[in-house]
């Protein structure tokens, strides 16, 4: 594995399924960078018969965001108050701006009704970009499992967000 370019392709997304998990750019920032060295300390073990070093790699970013949180503590993901402050501000907003933050603001409320499997699969899906396929070899579970579980995630959000 080219960890340089390994690096330079899968920074971005790696942080975005960070970020879409935690929600929280400062603390996000330090588990992507224990994900990288890691990463970097553990290079040699990769074992290309297992799979892709993206999935790997996704493997070591879900871990580590697990293990900040704490394995069983998966409400504290989406954090609405933290949220707010990240979009909060003392200057006028203009128009569209206010009605972004109001859809993230629903979004993220929306996300706190997810069941942790549901928020991973989500972040996987729609923040790191991956294809169903990849999610199911990351996670152990079926493709149609995992096709199945974003569909309804899906529908729940969706729900959620035609409530309010």
């Amino acid at each position: 594995m080219d960890f340089d370019e390994t690096y330079s392709r899968l920074f971005k997304p790696v942080l975005a399924y960070i970020l879409g998990r935690m929600n929280r750019p400062d603390a996000a920032e330090e588990v992507c960078a224990r994900v990288w060295q890691k990463v970097w300390d553990k290079r040699a073990q990769f074992d290309p018969q297992r799979g892709l070093p993206d999935q790997w790699i996704f493997g070591i970013a879900r871990n580590e965001v697990n293990k900040y949180f704490g394995f069983w503590q998966f409400k504290r993901f989406f954090s609405l108050a933290e949220a707010q402050e990240q979009y909060a501000s003392a200057d006028p907003l203009p128009f569209e701006h206010m009605q972004q933050q109001e859809r993230n603001d629903v979004l993220l409320r929306a996300l706190q009704t997810l069941n942790g499997r549901e928020r991973d699969l989500i972040s996987l899906k729609f923040f790191a970009s991956f294809t169903n396929r990849q999610i199911a070899q990351m996670t152990q579970l079926s493709e149609s499992n995992v096709g199945t579980i974003l569909s309804r995630a899906i529908q729940k959000l969706r729900a959620y967000m035609e409530e309010v």
